[in-house]
């Protein structure tokens, strides 16, 4: 959450993520609030996440993993 939006972790595609009632993806409107869902339930996060040094790429993107420097 340092180095990369909380918006791109959070994996609003995944099942996980509709399988929280409304109230819940609601409540999920910060970097406080997503990071507390994402320790509750760390498979809405959206991986993988590659960390290469300063870099982080977040989700499966082969174009930008191999940029990564």
């Amino acid at each position: 959450l340092r180095r990369v939006d909380w918006s791109v972790l959070v994996n609003r595609k995944g099942t996980t993520w509709r399988q929280l009632d409304a109230a819940t993806q609601a409540g999920v409107h910060d970097a406080a609030s997503a990071r507390t869902l994402m320790l509750a339930h760390p498979s809405v996060v959206k991986r993988p996440v590659v960390v290469k040094g300063q870099a982080v790429v977040v989700g499966v993107n082969p174009e930008a993993w191999s940029s990564v420097k």
